[in-house]
């Protein structure tokens, strides 16, 4: 099985290498770049913990503050190990979406421990923000980066595509969805997809790329990388 990773280069790096561990090749065409707007932090504010649904999220936070010793809750369990990598001593992760990370803040701390700061990019999946607030917590939601979409696919993805030697594709979130499909149309590649599968983390990315004439689409029982790659080797082992 050959497949297409959409994620931003870092994260589709790391990705192959689980990939090749059961067999899997990989081709990457990351749809996103980040734009880190590097926002100030105001000396008045005291944050109580801190609140990343990504990893661009993780990396805005390392630019925003030096402070490694507040907690960070993390969306999943990729966007909590990147937390660890750059130095922050007290990450927990929600291993779901959003509403599994609000589950995991509101069983964590009372709404009076103090102010949630909640380094997010332009867009974000779910209401994250009027949830907890709804709840009577303290957010504050700062915009700290930007995903930005590529204006064409690489060469040797568009070569792939064209000459049927994917069996499928990876999308992890709904922008870098739509974004393929922008691509595909724009290149007249929709019909290069009839034979693929298309792996969603969620059904919120599944829509994302429904206008494609895809093989089949499949979705993640729960929003995560583990059972994201549990999907495609199920059907790479059915297949074999």
């Amino acid at each position: 099985m050959r497949v297409l990773i959409t994620r931003a280069v870092e994260d589709a790096e790391a990705l192959a290498g689980d990939l090749v561990t059961v067999g899997i090749e990989s081709v990457l065409a990351p749809m996103l770049s980040c734009d880190f707007l590097d926002p100030r932090p105001d000396p008045a504010l005291r944050p109580a913990a801190f609140i990343v649904t990504s990893r661009n999220g993780a990396e805005a936070l390392a630019r925003y503050t030096r402070d490694r010793s507040l907690p960070v809750y993390a969306v999943g369990d990729a966007t909590a190990e990147r937390l660890r990598r750059l130095g922050f001593e007290t990450v927990e992760s929600a291993a779901g979406d959003a509403a599994a990370l609000v589950d995991l803040i509101a069983r964590r701390m009372e709404p009076n421990d103090g102010p949630l700061v909640f380094l997010s990019a332009e867009e974000v999946a779910g209401d994250i923000d009027g949830t907890l607030r709804e709840r009577g917590y303290d957010l504050r939601r700062i915009v700290a980066y930007r995903s930005v979409p590529v204006t064409g696919f690489p060469r040797e993805t568009e070569t792939a595509l064209r000459e049927g030697k994917l069996d499928g594709a990876l999308f992890f979130s709904s922008k870098t969805g739509r974004t393929f499909v922008s691509l595909v149309e724009r290149a007249g590649l929709a019909s290069c997809c009839h034979d693929l599968t298309a792996f969603c983390l969620s059904e919120a990315v599944a829509d994302s790329v429904s206008e494609l004439p895809w093989g089949s689409v499949r979705v993640a029982e729960r929003p995560t990388k583990t059972d994201l790659l549990g999907l495609i080797t199920a059907l790479c082992n059915k297949d074999d």
